[in-house]
């Protein structure tokens, strides 16, 4: 029997999941078991899925190309985001309900505290993202909204993407701003956003020396640009025009709630990608492409258990490649033959970049 989603159950559920999320407070394995139950009854696809392949087994990122598992058909959604895709291919799309919606801008918020807070300074956010009215169908702009909230100065923080692409202009003058004020500065977006970004400030002539305690966050990787940059060699580009010393990755996915933050500093990838950890909703792990088994060496099928997700399956098995290790798991790009997806490339057009 499905479960609607104005169900006693659900409401209750939902409290114990922004409990988790927030403040890391309940039985996370506790709540994975109920929302498998919760999949089960409410997605036959799903729970014949996981009959073929074991209980618990991420559902493809391929599944949402068509809009994938929604498991509250009886709840209009109150946002829908899309995957961008490439040119030709179709567009994925996941839904949210009111409380998954709900749910998701919790766990940002209270993640991104976790990372980007120190201390009872608030820094200046900028984000190399369009702003979330502008963009309402792009998870990332929903993300760093949420971010900046929880986080930022409001004097200072801003998304500094817009129709007509970067607004150098503002970018310019809330650094100069931060910079007068002796304020921290945390600058986030799309890796690709950062090289457009660092090549046009070099191209203009304008760089910074921005204060103690600022620091980046890039997500997304490359794709499968023809241009590549190793970790290192786009942190010294970014501390070239931005004076930080400072630096982080951040995953996320469209079909992800919560995104994932580098536990260290220790390369691990191919292009020297450092590995992400664990938050209270759940985090990385690396399957065994033939077998299907977790494995805690070496590459395999990225997979991401997400327990701030309400809306539909909380295991993810992306095309991404992952490689375990004692620190966590590097994300080390898409697999061989997989289609290059995500927010970032819609973002390097926004941010002037087609390299």
């Amino acid at each position: 029997m499905t479960v609607a989603h104005d169900d006693p159950h659900v409401a209750r559920l939902f409290e114990r999941m922004a409990l988790l999320v927030s403040d890391g407070i309940g039985d996370p394995l506790d709540v994975h078991e109920h929302l498998v139950e919760l999949a089960m009854a409410n997605s036959p696809d799903v729970a014949r899925y996981w009959k073929q392949v074991g209980v618990g087994v991420g559902v493809p990122d391929t599944a949402y190309k068509d809009g994938g598992p929604h498991l509250f058909p009886d709840a209009p959604p109150v946002r829908v985001f899309r995957t961008s895709g490439t040119t030709g291919s179709v567009r994925g799309s996941v839904r949210y309900s009111k409380l998954g919606l709900e749910l998701k801008g919790i766990a940002i918020a209270a993640n991104a505290r976790r990372h980007l807070l120190t201390g009872d300074v608030r820094p200046a956010v900028l984000s190399f993202a369009p702003s979330e009215e502008a963009a309402p169908e792009m998870a990332i702009a929903f993300d760093m909204a949420r971010l900046a909230e929880a986080c930022g100065d409001p004097r200072f923080s801003a998304a500094v993407v817009g129709s007509d692409g970067v607004d150098f202009d503002l970018l310019a003058r809330r650094l100069d701003a931060a910079v007068a004020e002796d304020l921290p500065v945390v600058l986030v977006g799309a890796t690709f956003a950062f090289v457009n970004i660092c090549d046009a400030l070099q191209a203009q002539g304008r760089s910074w020396q921005l204060p103690a305690g600022s620091r980046m966050y890039d997500g997304g990787g490359f794709k499968g640009r023809s241009r590549i940059m190793r970790v290192d060699d786009l942190r010294v580009a970014v501390r070239r025009v931005f004076g930080i010393e400072r630096h982080g990755n951040i995953f996320g996915m469209t079909e992800l709630a919560n995104m994932l933050y580098d536990a260290s500093d220790t390369p691990v990838g191919p292009l020297g990608e450092r590995p992400k950890g664990h938050h209270p909703a759940g985090g990385p792990k690396v399957r065994d492409p033939r077998t299907r088994e977790h494995l805690t060496e070496g590459h395999g099928l990225l997979e991401v258990t997400d327990l701030s997700l309400l809306d539909r399956p909380h295991v993810l098995l992306t095309g991404d490649l992952g490689v375990a290790g004692p620190e966590g798991v590097a994300i080390a790009g898409r697999i061989a033959g997989s289609t290059s997806r995500g927010c970032s490339l819609t973002l390097d057009e926004m941010t002037g970049g087609a390299a």
